[in-house]
């Protein structure tokens, strides 16, 4: 199957530039690392970089916020037979499946500060050993990584290794959100347009020029991700008047300071007294019965993720098992309910995370 050529859209100043040195280092074997908040197009940055330089050779995608701590390194790397309790076949590790390929390390600021130095390891080396193997595996992929989570934070913290951040970050790459290059969103929409119509073999799609403009007053927070979503559900349901409605409701809940709008110096319980002969009072503003139930679900969703962090010790992992959701939706949970951990724990976080793993089990 032939790898497809990946698209870099964008009209704006910023995303000219991230065109401009993808161009300039796809045919080169220097390590990159792409900066930039989920949904903003790490990925397609990333397979932009190997399709100019190594199309006809492997691409390896690894995430590796989604692999369990423990399989981290196994699936890096690779095993032997009986290098471990159930390992009774040899496995081949990504590395070695990416070949002179691309491999693609997605999510790099989650890795364990265990599986960081070996991986910096492999990257100063250039070869490795399978776990429980004795025989040297040479490391020829170039190493493309991405995170949504500021390194410079990560690096002062100790949670990320200055040495390994230097080595991945020869070339940086950063991808500003959707909000910042609202330019960028006309040739994005069109270009999706364009591809769902001929995926779904649908009728093309007309964008209601009110229904553009919302476009641009939004903040998408879910950034390109969030718009072709958007874009997918116009072009299969048809649904503009209720993706209208969603717009707008989260315009107003981005802008709107409180529930209630009252002039400063009045008590928010009570609707301000217009200053008219008949005395009539101005309209008090309330909220939808949806807005109060989402105020209400977020509410309750953040108290008891930081009542079981605050019993884990905010050990993620943990807290996701206890809540029975995954790791990742934990992690968005937590980003989007604005829930950090306070300073002092940041450091006790990762060694409780990584508290009973063994290296290269």
């Amino acid at each position: 199957m032939p790898f497809p050529k990946p698209q870099i859209i964008g009209t704006s100043n910023a995303m000219h530039k991230v065109q401009e040195i993808t161009r300039k280092v796809s045919d080169t074997d220097l390590n990159v690392l792409v900066t930039g908040e989920s949904g903003v197009g790490k990925e397609l940055v990333a397979r932009s970089l190997h399709y100019y330089s190594k199309k006809d050779r492997p691409f390896i995608k690894v995430n590796c916020a989604a692999l369990p701590t423990e399989l981290l390194e196994s699936e890096l790397f690779g095993y032997e037979k009986g290098a471990f309790t159930g390992a009774d076949k040899p496995k081949i590790g990504k590395f070695e499946l990416a070949q002179d390929g691309t491999i693609f390390l997605d999510e790099i600021g989650e890795l364990p500060l265990y599986t960081q130095a070996t991986l910096l390891q492999v990257l100063q080396d250039q070869r490795y050993y399978r776990i429980g193997g004795n025989k040297e595996v040479k490391a020829q992929a170039r190493i493309v990584a991405a995170t949504n989570i500021n390194l410079d934070v990560e690096l002062s913290s100790g949670n990320f290794r200055s040495d390994l951040y230097y080595r991945l970050s020869t070339i940086s790459i950063h991808i500003p959100p959707l909000r910042e290059r609202k330019e960028d969103i006309r040739p994005i929409t069109e270009n999706f347009i364009q591809r769902l119509r001929d995926q779904y073999k649908a009728e093309p799609l007309q964008l209601e020029p009110r229904l553009m403009n919302l476009f641009h007053e939004y903040h998408w927070p879910g950034n390109i991700r969030e718009l072709e979503n958007y874009i997918k559900r116009l072009t299969l349901l048809g649904n503009v008047d209720e993706i209208e409605e969603e717009i707008r409701y989260h315009l107003n809940k981005h802008n709107k300071p409180s529930v209630y709008h009252h002039s400063p110096g009045l008590p928010a319980d009570k609707p301000e007294q217009a200053d008219s002969e008949e005395g009539t009072e101005e309209e008090e503003s309330f909220p939808s019965l949806k807005e109060v139930r989402d105020k209400a679900v977020h509410k309750a969703e953040k108290e008891i993720i930081e009542r079981v962090l605050e019993e884990t010790r905010w050990n993620r992992k943990e807290t996701s098992r206890l809540l029975q959701i995954s790791y990742r939706a934990l992690l968005y949970k937590m980003k989007d309910l604005d829930i950090n951990p306070p300073k002092s724990r940041r450091r006790q976080q990762v060694r409780a995370e990584n508290s009973g793993t063994g290296k290269g089990s």
